[in-house]
């Protein structure tokens, strides 16, 4: 048995990780010819100290008032993983994520962590309403992932800004998307626990939870 799940890993190995899309959109938000395109920017992934982590982090976003979304993500498995795109130590790793929808009226409305036995959500679907213009793109930020205990956890995503750093990494991979500005998420706070912000306030208790120290 040990020789064949190392011949499995030997070949994996050779073979490379599958590499996945850290994006999904619904065909009726995808831009056409005639509807214009904007881009919502930014990074997901795993908090740098996080002690205990899902292996699959999702932002969602939709169109308001409608049922259609768009999904961005990191994925992180020895056999598939999403790009690493930004790397600070061997565990906070994060996928930059370039969304083109149609323009119009949004909201990040839910977060979907994936421990591999399970799935938790947000306690319910909240309402952090943005408006997108044809032709521009705008950066929401950078969206690290942690759990308060292995397993079966609650986890959470500290926000924080990194526009110069994204801002380059979008000139190198996408050169088609026009320059970065920021989208102001005022309301992020209505996600509480699930969204906070790194630097903010009450954070430093989340962080520690997160880091094991709590």
């Amino acid at each position: 048995m040990i020789r064949v799940f190392a011949l499995l890993t030997l070949l994996l190995g050779l073979a490379g990780c599958h590499s996945m899309s850290p994006i999904h959109i619904d065909e009726e938000l995808t831009p056409n010819a005639g509807s214009g395109v904007a881009y919502v920017v930014g990074v997901v992934g795993i908090w740098p100290k996080a002690v205990n982590t899902a292996q699959d982090q999702m932002l969602m976003i939709r169109q308001r008032g409608s049922d259609n979304f768009a999904t961005a993500r990191l994925h992180n498995e020895f056999y598939a993983r999403t790009p690493r795109d930004v790397r600070e130590t061997g565990h906070g790793i994060g996928t930059l994520f370039v969304m083109p929808l149609k323009p119009g009226r949004y909201e990040l409305y839910n977060l979907r962590f994936d421990h591999g036995s399970s799935v938790s959500w947000s306690r319910e679907d909240f309402t952090i309403p943005f408006q997108l213009e044809a032709g521009k793109a705008y950066y929401i930020g950078d969206f690290r992932a942690g759990c308060v205990t292995p397993g079966h956890s609650t986890c959470l995503f500290l926000h924080s800004d990194h526009l110069e750093r994204d801002s380059a990494l979008v000139r190198a991979k996408y050169p088609q998307v026009p320059g970065l500005q920021r989208l102001d998420l005022p309301n992020l706070y209505s996600a509480t626990p699930f969204i906070r912000e790194e630097d903010g306030a009450s954070s430093s208790v989340y962080k520690s939870m997160l880091s094991g120290k709590l």
